[in-house]
């Protein structure tokens, strides 16, 4: 043999026994993640507000923007999951004049001080515990940068 031909790592299979061995396998469909979790969002509804800290919220806002860091990553005019939301009053949410509907997303958490995409991955960590997620939106109300 020569040394510069590649050579065969197995043997030669006779005709036919390789499709033998695919008819055990199962195929299945992978499961889709629609990202709904109504549980979650009533959880979060029960929070205080991000802006003005009225207790409880009584709405869930959906962070609309993509993050790398944060691993979040939507298509244009799809909802995003339920584990990125954060938790305003629905007069910080859509009615006043500063409002996350009426002066946009960025503009309303940066004018805020708050990272809506950590304090959302902090709430979905801690899923389940409300006194936790309390405290989590609490410290987030504390530490504001304004």
């Amino acid at each position: 043999m020569r040394p510069d031909f590649p050579q065969r790592l197995a043997r030669i299979a006779p005709p036919g026994t390789l499709l033998r061995r695919a008819v055990g396998i199962v195929r299945t469909t992978p499961q889709r993640d629609d990202g709904k979790d109504a549980a979650y969002l009533d959880q979060i509804r029960q929070l205080p507000c991000l802006c003005c800290g009225m207790d409880p919220s009584g709405e869930a806002a959906h962070i609309r923007y993509n993050s790398g860091a944060h691993g979040k990553h939507n298509g244009l005019g799809k909802k995003p999951s339920d584990r990125f939301t954060a938790p305003p009053c629905g007069s910080c949410h859509r009615e006043d004049r500063g409002a996350l509907h009426r002066v946009g997303e960025l503009v309303f958490w940066t004018l805020l001080g708050i990272d809506p995409l950590l304090v959302a991955s902090k709430l979905y960590a801690a899923k389940g515990d409300l006194v936790r997620m309390r405290a989590i939106v609490l410290l987030a109300i504390a530490e504001r940068q304004t």
